[in-house]
């Protein structure tokens, strides 16, 4: 008899909405939204965006970057770098370098669900002012071109994880060369 009590008891609550799921994946995780399907077609809105200074040049920590030529090296400042939880964009001041004194810094924003980058700014420690903000911004798809697109490389081995991006935390230990084992489905349960 307490056996069908409960029963009914748990039907009762599930058809009336109080019971509701455990979140399936990260993105449910992080935003609280279990409607996986229209995630991307809800209007986005980008968080307001301040541009640090240009970094020292002891502040920069190199990432490994295959996609870049031999002659040049990529390096983030992981003391700038965020990760904001309200339009989920990874934000850093990225540095490349080549051999022959080359110096290319930009300020950059990284969507992972969308696959877009955009740049803040422009740094140059040898010009008055050092930093020179993008007055018309625009988010543009990484990935277009075959050769030496190291966004790509910097968003799937550094900065997301699926759609998703990854934690400071993971982000400051991949450019290490130290890397999470992630498995996508630990926290998916067998209900069948």
């Amino acid at each position: 008899m307490a056996l069908k009590r409960t029963a009914l008891l748990v039907l009762l609550l599930s058809l009336s909405g109080l019971l509701q799921a455990a979140p399936t994946d990260r993105y449910e995780e992080l935003t609280g939204d279990q409607d996986d399907f229209d995630a991307l077609e809800r209007e986005w809105k980008e968080s307001a965006t301040d541009i640090p200074p240009l970094p020292d040049d002891d502040a920069w920590s190199e990432v490994s970057v295959d996609t870049l030529p031999k002659t040049q090296k990529a390096f983030l400042d992981l003391n700038t770098l965020t990760v904001s939880h309200k339009d989920y964009v990874v934000r850093y001041w990225l540095l490349i370098r080549s051999n022959a004194g080359g110096y290319q810094a930009t300020f950059e924003g990284l969507r992972c669900a969308t696959k877009e980058y955009v740049i803040y700014a422009y740094g140059d420690p040898r010009r008055n002012p050092a930093v020179r903000k993008v007055k018309a911004r625009k988010w543009k798809k990484y990935g277009r071109m075959k050769r030496a697109d190291y966004r790509v490389e910097l968003a799937g081995d550094i900065f997301c994880t699926g759609e998703i991006p990854r934690t400071r935390r993971q982000i400051e230990q991949g450019v290490k060369g130290l890397f999470e084992a992630h498995n996508p489905f630990d926290n998916w349960t067998n209900d069948d």
